[in-house]
C-alpha cells in the first residue's frame, strides 16, 4: 500500500492472511464465519486504519439500510464518566470496522424516553440501537420491540421481553467477595448502584450471592444506595463509616463510587487497605493511579463494547434474534485491599 493511499478490503485481507471475500464477511459479522477468521480480520483492519466506504455502500443498496447504528444517551450518562468514555470509543471504533457509523443524539428535557426514537425511526436514520443504562422494565426497549426495530440492551430487560442482551454473568462479583473473605474480613459493606437498572440489581444481587455462598450474611444496613460518581461514593462510604457495626471492607459497584469512598477514608483519618479495604467494578485508567492503586474488577478491553456491536448487526441481518452474553469480570488486584484490623481479624461468620 503507497503512503498515504487510504487502505483497502483487498489490502486488510493481505495482512490477515485471508481471501477478500473471508475479509469481507468476517468484517460484516456474518454467523459462518469462525471466530478467530473474525478476529483476524478485525485487528488487521484496525492496524491498517481500515474503513469502509459507507457512501459506495449506499449507492449500491440506495433503499436498503442507512449503515447507522443510533445511540440515545440519558440524562445518567455524561461524557465525563470515564467508563461511557471508554465504552464509547470502542463502540465506535467496531462499528466503524463493520461498516457502519454510530449516531449520537440526546433527548429534549422532560421529553418522553420514546420520542427520539420515534424520530429516528420516521426519518429512517438508522438500522438498529444500543440502549445502555438500561431499566429493569426499560421502555425504550417495549418500544422498539413493539415496532420490530432490531435494539441491543446492556443489561437484561424483564418483562418476558427476548432481544440481544450483553449482560454480567450471576456470579460475577464472587471473585472480589472471595478475595476479601480469605483476607479475614467479615463484616463486608456495598456501595450500590441504583437497583432500578438492570446492570445496578445484577450487581447487587450478585454481592448477596456471593457473601451468602462463604457463609456470610450481609447485614441490611451494610447494603447502601450510592448513585453513580464519586461525590454520592463519599456521602454513602462515610453514612456506612460513621454508622454502628462499621465495616472493614467497601465493595462498589464502580471505581467511582470506590474512590469516593477511599476519599470518605482518608477525611476520617482511616488507612487504606490498613484499616477499611475497598474494591472497586470497571477498572477506569485512574484506578491503577489512585494512592493507593484500587483494586478492582474488569471487563477483558473493550468486551463490552464489541459484543453490543456484533449482536446488533446480527439483528439487523436476521431479524428476530435474541442472542444473549454472559462476561465475567476478572479480578485485578493492587493496593487497596489486605487483612482486616487485627481486632476484626478473627470475627465469627454469621
Amino acid at each position: 500500500m503507497a503512503r498515504g493511499q487510504r487502505p483497502t478490503l483487498r489490502d486488510v485481507a493481505r495482512l490477515a492472511g485471508l481471501s477478500v471475500t473471508q475479509t469481507s464477511r468476517a468484517l460484516n459479522g456474518h454467523s459462518d464465519v469462525a471466530v478467530a477468521t473474525r478476529d483476524r480480520a478485525r485487528e488487521a483492519a484496525r492496524e491498517l486504519g481500515y474503513v469502509p466506504n459507507l457512501e459506495a455502500r449506499r449507492l449500491k443498496m440506495p433503499d436498503t439500510r442507512s449503515h447507522s447504528i443510533g445511540l440515545v444517551l440519558v440524562s445518567s450518562q455524561r461524557f465525563s464518566d470515564p467508563f461511557f468514555g471508554s465504552l464509547l470509543t470502542t463502540m465506535v471504533d467496531e462499528a466503524t470496522a463493520r461498516g457502519y457509523e454510530l449516531q449520537l443524539s440526546a433527548p429534549l428535557a422532560d421529553e418522553d424516553p420514546t420520542e427520539s426514537y420515534r424520530r429516528a425511526i420516521l426519518t429512517k436514520r438508522v438500522d438498529g440501537f444500543v440502549l445502555l443504562r438500561t431499566a429493569r422494565n426499560d421502555p425504550r426497549a417495549h418500544y422498539l420491540a413493539d415496532r420490530s426495530v432490531p435494539f441491543v440492551t446492556f443489561g437484561r430487560v424483564e418483562g418476558g421481553l427476548a432481544s440481544p442482551t450483553v449482560a454480567e454473568a450471576p456470579d460475577g462479583l464472587g471473585p472480589a467477595v472471595d478475595h476479601l473473605v480469605e483476607l479475614g474480613h467479615r463484616r463486608i459493606g456495598y456501595l450500590m448502584e441504583p437497583r432500578e437498572f438492570s446492570i445496578g440489581s445484577g450487581r447487587s444481587e450478585s454481592f448477596v450471592r456471593a457473601m451468602t455462598a462463604a457463609g456470610l450474611t450481609p447485614a441490611e444496613h451494610h447494603l447502601v444506595p450510592s448513585g453513580f460518581r464519586d461525590d454520592t461514593g463519599f456521602a454513602a462510604a462515610g453514612k456506612l463509616l460513621d454508622g454502628p457495626d462499621p465495616p472493614t471492607a467497601l465493595l462498589a459497584a464502580n471505581d467511582l463510587l470506590a474512590l469516593g469512598a477511599m476519599r470518605a477514608a482518608a477525611a476520617r483519618g482511616l488507612e487504606v487497605p490498613g484499616e477499611l479495604s475497598v474494591v472497586g467494578f470497571d477498572d477506569i485508567s485512574a484506578a491503577s493511579f489512585s494512592t493507593p492503586p484500587l483494586t478492582t474488577l474488569r471487563h477483558h478491553d473493550g468486551a463490552i463494547g464489541r459484543e453490543l456491536i456484533t449482536l446488533l448487526l446480527a439483528a439487523i441481518d436476521e431479524p428476530g434474534r435474541a442472542d444473549e452474553v454472559f462476561l465475567r469480570p476478572e479480578l485485578i488486584v493492587r493496593g487497596t485491599t489486605g487483612p482486616p484490623p487485627r481486632s476484626d481479624g478473627g470475627a465469627a461468620r454469621s
